[in-house]
């Protein structure tokens, strides 16, 4: 039997905040079984990884930023074996795998494994073309070029942005970061980064920020953060609606109790910058909501109800201006 009775399926259509949408997953090379564990300081990480250790130090650098999430999570894996601890702890409350390891076969498992979940992201940090080129093919991957000794930009950008409010911003010009140093670059160092989808730390206009927004194909973090909100909250609020109320009647008493919950969270994501204002100031989303008798009958006999659908316009973000004048004499 399936661990949950409601699943929200989203095809990205292309031309209350969630405990664990900005919780790290440290993945770390230990000899013995696959574990995971949970930690709410580093004084408590220190038991099994001390200070010493790039995990703790990559998870100092994630808890050094004004708003990260709560708790830190670490997986082990055996060497060269990244997506088997992915596999079996896939489903626990983390939404940003971080990778201790540099090996970019060790990366590419990570992402080739997010990527099929189509869920959740992997945070890579590399420190050279060879290393972007071979991540700019995966969807979920955010490519964080920086190859400063020690410093840990993935899990500075992912412990600032990834735990606010999903929907209220955009990763790009982003920075004040704990523990990571911008960089100075030139145009055409900055255009070579760039061309393949990844993402520096550089100063712009006296300010270090981040160049981008994006993951490695080229989508928007917000977009992709944003779908995965809607998916999460709209599961959460009608599976709220099935287990607490006595029965759901197979008919339109229950399908608009259904309707009501997905609309709470498709109005949710609008309010908080996930769902895009129409021309005439309202949310631009729809729902559509089968009666019973516009339902299969083999669907009804087993109970099961597939007749809800929504649509919805992604608010995106203002990423360039271009600003034309005119001078008169």
């Amino acid at each position: 039997m399936p661990l949950k009775d409601v699943s929200v399926i989203i095809d990205l259509a292309t031309p209350a905040p969630l405990v664990g949408l900005g919780r790290p997953l440290i993945l770390v090379e230990k000899t013995g079984a696959v574990s995971y564990k949970e930690y709410a300081s580093l004084d408590a990480l220190a038991v099994d990884f001390p200070a010493d250790t790039a995990t703790f130090k990559k998870a100092e650098t994630y808890l050094s930023q004004a708003n990260h999430d709560a708790m830190v999570a670490v997986a082990t894996y055996q060497t060269g074996a990244p997506d088997s601890a992915l596999l079996q702890f896939a489903n626990r409350a983390w939404h940003f795998a971080l990778l201790v390891s540099s090996v970019s076969a060790d990366q590419v498992k990570v992402a080739q494994f997010v990527d099929g979940l189509d869920f959740k992201f992997f945070a890579a940090q590399v420190s050279d073309n060879t290393g972007r080129e071979a991540l700019k093919v995966y969807k979920r991957t955010i490519i964080f070029d920086h190859p400063t000794a020690g410093e840990h930009l993935d899990a500075a950008a992912v412990g600032a942005l990834g735990s606010l409010e999903v929907g209220s911003i955009t990763w790009k010009f982003k920075g004040g970061f704990a523990k990571v140093t911008p960089r100075y670059l030139s145009e055409g160092e900055l255009g070579e980064i760039e061309q393949d989808n990844a993402i520096a730390y550089v100063v712009k206009g006296g300010k270090g920020q981040l160049s981008n927004g994006i993951t490695g194909t080229g989508q928007f973090i917000d977009n992709l953060h944003g779908k995965d909100f809607v998916k999460v909250d709209m599961e959460n609020e009608i599976q709220n609606v099935l287990q607490n109320a006595p029965k759901i009647p197979y008919d339109n008493r229950g399908i608009g109790l259904i309707e009501g919950a997905a609309t709470t969270t498709l109005q949710r994501a609008y309010t908080q910058g996930i769902i895009a204002q129409s021309a005439d100031k309202l949310p631009d989303y729809e729902i559509t909501a089968l009666s019973r008798e516009e339902s299969n009958a083999s669907d009804r006999a087993q109970r099961v109800y597939k007749g809800l659908s929504f649509r919805y316009a992604a608010a995106g973000a203002i990423h360039e201006v271009d600003v034309y004048g005119q001078i008169t004499f």
